[in-house]
């Protein structure tokens, strides 16, 4: 059956106001609107400019802060790495069991460098290269200061073991060395591109190390004069 006339003119309003709406969605979609990424977030030039300004002054504090954190570091665990070094020599000779009183004190002074070495500010791949090459550099001086306790006990309850604690004592000090080195560099090629010097701040295994160059840096005047003094780190 047909519609009447007036059903036939509601049925007519009605499909205007739908064609109405969808030409308005289309005008508002069309609409010139500002530039924008792929996300659909609109690019601000100035405000980029500002963070990036932000993020090199902060990297610039950060590379002052690890430069004098590390000097630091260096001057309070070098007392502990010379005592360190009459328990475990170099030179072939046999290990010493450390005083008690020692090994406490000593790793008192490498958990405060740790906690310190934690609250330095997280920043830039480059900077936390330094940052957690230093932590982990005083960990492993900690987990030296385990061995030897383990070596102390053990010259008591198990003779034959000692050796070998000893040994891992060693190896572990030298490791702590070595992985300080590479955060040296790291923080000397940092502060070279950063306008703040050379700065070589090294840890030594035994006391005729030198402390301004413990690793090969690669230009002249650095380390690699100093290769003789470091062949023994590993006996």
């Amino acid at each position: 059956m047909g519609l009447d006339p007036w059903r036939r003119v509601l049925l007519v309003l009605a499909a205007l106001a739908v064609v109405a709406v969808v030409v308005a969605l289309v005008v508002v979609l069309t609409r010139e609107t500002p530039a924008a990424t792929d996300d659909g977030f609109a690019v601000d030039p100035a405000r980029i400019a500002e963070l990036e300004a932000a993020e090199e002054a902060r990297d610039a504090e950060n590379l002052v802060a690890s430069i004098d954190h590390a000097r630091h570091v260096q001057a309070e665990l070098v007392p502990v790495l010379h005592g360190l070094h009459a328990v475990l020599p170099v030179d072939g000779s046999s290990a010493v069991p450390a005083d008690p009183a020692d090994v406490a004190e000593w790793r008192a002074t490498v958990d405060g460098l740790v906690a310190e070495t934690e609250a330095l500010q997280s920043g830039s791949s480059e900077h936390n290269i330094v940052r957690n090459g230093m932590l982990t550099s005083l960990q492993l001086v900690g987990d030296t200061l385990d061995a030897v306790d383990l070596a102390a006990a053990a010259d008591t309850s198990d003779p034959t073991a000692a050796p070998d604690l000893y040994a891992l004592a060693g190896e572990l000090r030298t490791r702590a060395v070595d992985t300080w080195g590479l955060a040296a560099i790291q923080l000397d090629l940092r502060s070279t591109t950063g306008g703040q010097g050379h700065v070589h701040v090294f840890l030594p295994v035994h006391p005729d190390d030198s402390l301004d160059g413990g690793m090969d840096l690669g230009h002249e005047g650095g380390p690699a004069d100093d290769e003789d003094a470091h062949a023994d780190h590993d006996h």
